[in-house]
């Protein structure tokens, strides 16, 4: 039987995730709820990123200097809906 790559794999996962951050995106109206839901969206979008610095962009064979100015990198879109989440609270 034929196992499907590791890329493929992540691609269905991006996909699984992309999902689940709009439903969750969807249920967050006003509030503590918001908040959590950001925070769940922020966190599906850091795990996304990890999957294609990992399978697409090859990270693990960069220098380290360039993987924690690239993780770094990375971190900022997530954290960023964490503080606006947290400022409109």
């Amino acid at each position: 039987m034929h196992r499907p790559s590791s890329t493929t794999l992540a691609w269905w996962a991006l996909m699984l995730l992309t999902g689940l951050s709009v439903a969750a995106a969807g249920g967050a109206h006003a509030g503590n709820a918001r908040l959590w839901m950001t925070a769940a969206v922020a966190a599906i979008a850091w795990v996304k990123a990890q999957l294609l610095l990992r399978e697409y962009l090859e990270l693990g064979r960069a220098t380290p200097t360039l993987r924690r100015l690239i993780q770094g990198f990375a971190a900022l879109a997530p954290l960023g809906l964490l503080l606006c989440a947290w400022h409109e609270l």
